[in-house]
């Protein structure tokens, strides 16, 4: 099984919303889109909205969602959508992958992150105090609507923070490089390209036992970067290629970045540690040692030797500590 990924213009994903209403249609909103959604959704008995999504992708606000809905009547033949960025998508496919131990869902990212990445894949949950998506479960969406009409909401920072994870999957893949290195190619053939590169590693590989892991790129220091120094994920998924790359000594690897990092307009300052007074390095090893990532023997890393070319190493965590700490970056 696989979920349907389709484009869609603003009013067409108004009329697929509409026609997702039978027989119920539940759903968990980012309240920063509400404008832009139809009235009936706005004023439907059954959403709940979130106010501050990635401060509330908590255990606590999924049991809230989830009393919310069952006392709404949710039944197991109805759906869930979740429309927003991916701490949105990402509650609300735990809650449909949970409540009545299944429910089909639909997700709506609206944020450039989520059309790219978060709202893919299947890969539902929440954060707890020991770090990112420690509680979840694997659920597909019936269906992902991605609207690029959305991004005209977006804030530099939010785009950046998409545009860093668009870096990673044109490090993996030699068709997402040749994109990404054409300024002239529009944002909405670069998302499409990002979305089927991973549905096809998800078709292989529903639940991450082999090339699916190849996605977390730069994800085993960037979780620890986005817990410590609480940045956007894409920004920290950057750093955490970044470094890897440095410490792994992987030249041609780091040059690509570098090309890529340039032609995706990104910004350096966002990901030189060297601008962040109040890291933590205790706190950022920790994050480290928490990884979902790490086995018996260490951690299991992605690591790039040319684009196009990604292949698994596994570090024992001291030995990966050793080479990043050799870094100047980390010895101010």
């Amino acid at each position: 099984m696989n979920s349907k990924i389709t484009a869609l213009k603003q009013l067409e994903l108004m009329n697929a919303l509409e026609n997702a209403r039978e027989p119920r249609l539940f759903s968990v909103i980012d309240l920063k889109v509400k404008n832009l959604l139809p009235q009936w959704l706005q004023f439907s008995p059954d959403v709940f909205w979130l106010n501050h999504p990635e401060e509330q992708k908590t255990i606590e606000v999924y049991e809230q969602i989830t009393s919310f809905f069952l006392k709404q009547g949710i039944q197991r033949g109805h759906t869930v959508a979740g429309i927003g960025g991916g701490a949105t998508t990402d509650m609300a496919g735990f809650v449909a992958a949970t409540i009545h131990r299944g429910v089909n869902w639909i997700s709506v990212p609206t944020t450039l992150m989520g059309m790219v990445d978060a709202g893919l894949g299947g890969k539902t949950g929440v954060n707890t105090s020991h770090g990112k998506n420690l509680l979840g479960a694997f659920h597909l969406p019936e269906h992902v609507w991605i609207c690029a009409d959305f991004l005209k909401t977006m804030s530099r920072t939010e785009i950046l923070s998409g545009r860093g994870e668009i870096l990673k999957y044109a490090l993996l893949s030699n068709e997402i490089y040749d994109l990404a290195m054409n300024t002239k190619t529009p944002m909405e053939d670069i998302i499409m390209a990002c979305a089927q590169y991973k549905m096809k590693l998800i078709g292989e590989d529903f639940k991450e036992a082999g090339n699916r892991a190849f996605l977390n790129l730069g994800h085993t220091l960037g979780h620890a970067f986005e817990h410590t120094l609480k940045i956007p994920h894409g920004i920290a998924v950057t750093m955490g290629i970044k470094y890897l790359f440095q410490a792994m000594k992987l030249e041609n690897a780091l040059a690509s970045y570098e090309l890529i990092f340039k032609s995706l307009q990104l910004d350096p300052e966002k990901v030189d540690l060297t601008n962040y007074s109040q890291f933590d390095k205790s706190a950022f090893w920790s994050a480290v040692n928490h990884d979902k990532k790490k086995t018996g023997d260490g951690l299991k890393l992605t690591l790039v030797d040319n684009v196009g070319q990604p292949r698994f190493e596994v570090l024992p965590v001291a030995k990966l500590k050793t080479l990043v700490e050799a870094l100047s970056d980390f010895k101010t």
